[in-house]
């Protein structure tokens, strides 16, 4: 039995509570393919390191290859820490117009964003489920989190974001000129609700939680098959079941939840930097951000992007494929 149709097979969910049906015989599904393939660090509210980053990509790559044959992946993690979540928004929502194959990953902080807006993805039709958003939330935490009730609920992790400093989101406030973040009252919420623009809210619902591309320098070769994944992939789960969910944006999949905890999503904020074995057998690349370093591992076809951990001032950065060179941003 072909590999591929092996890993699709087991993908299958049957776990109590929650039912996908079997609809691939393959594990990945390239959104296209392309000579080369740039990856860009979490950005995390600095427009100016982000601006400086795209001039000298469009410097190593020129203006309109990157524009027209490169498959551009952000990674994630637009907003919080940095001064200007506002401004890095608008920058990628007018740069998303202009890029043929632009693709735009959410993050754990963007995640936090956008379930505190109510701006979470629908739950597609084909998934089962007796979650609920207000569910994620575990019965015996009773502190640490953003408290007040709201039509339709809301995911743990927008309540964690939008009630607690943790996710460092003070500064994506004020950047719409919202203040009173430590406040954690309903009124505050309400100001940031009408204080950040439809686009931007439109922008965060539509990022996507997994990227598949193909880098094919020579078409007489196998071409680099690359999965981009904010954080990462748990290796206690197949690969094809994690990447059907991911696609599909399903919170609700025990799939995608971390030790079976249904308010953290393992994609999104799991600490794990291994390759998954099933893409390595497959040959796919898996690159992330989120991690705070940068590791280029050809080896076991690994990377992470992230050397700047959000901190302004400091270089943010990019990967290029296929040959795997980094570009900073200074």
């Amino acid at each position: 039995l072909d590999l591929l149709v092996f890993l699709a097979i087991v993908s299958a969910s049957n776990v109590e509570g929650f039912s996908c049906p079997l609809s691939n015989t393959k594990m990945l599904f390239p959104s296209c393919s392309v000579k080369k393939v740039v990856c860009v660090s979490d950005l995390h509210g600095n427009l100016p390191e982000a601006r400086a980053l795209w001039a000298k990509l469009e410097q190593r790559i020129g203006a309109q290859e990157l524009r027209n044959n490169t498959a551009v992946v952000f990674l994630g993690d637009f907003c919080d820490r940095g001064p200007n979540t506002n401004g890095v928004l608008d920058w990628l929502i007018a740069l998303k117009k202009e890029l043929k194959y632009g693709f735009f990953l959410a993050g754990n902080h963007d995640f936090g964003m956008q379930s505190f807006l109510g701006c979470v993805p629908p739950t597609p039709s084909q998934f089962t489920s007796d979650l609920s958003l207000d569910s994620t939330k575990k019965e015996a935490y009773v502190s640490g989190f953003w408290p007040h009730n709201v039509p339709g609920g809301m995911h743990y992790q927008g309540r964690r974001w939008g009630g607690t400093s943790i996710y460092e989101a003070e500064q994506t406030f004020a950047s719409y000129g919202v203040s009173g973040f430590d406040s954690n009252g309903l009124e505050v919420r309400d100001a940031f609700l009408a204080a950040v623009p439809d686009a931007h809210k439109q922008f965060l619902s539509d990022l996507s939680w997994v990227v598949e591309v193909e880098c094919r320098e020579d078409e007489a070769k196998d071409p680099t098959k690359i999965v981009c994944v904010h954080a990462g992939l748990s290796l206690d789960k197949d690969v094809a079941s994690q990447l059907e969910a991911l696609r599909a944006r399903e919170w609700r999949s025990p799939a995608l939840h971390e030790q079976g905890d249904a308010g953290r999503i393992e994609a999104f904020s799991g600490r794990g930097v291994l390759n998954h074995p099933d893409l390595i057998q497959n040959k796919a690349v898996l690159v992330s951000g989120h991690h705070g370093k940068c590791l280029v591992d050809r080896e076991n076809l690994r990377a992470i992007v992230d050397e700047n951990g959000g901190f302004t001032g400091m270089p943010l950065q990019a990967i290029v494929f296929p040959e795997w060179e980094l570009v900073y941003s200074h």
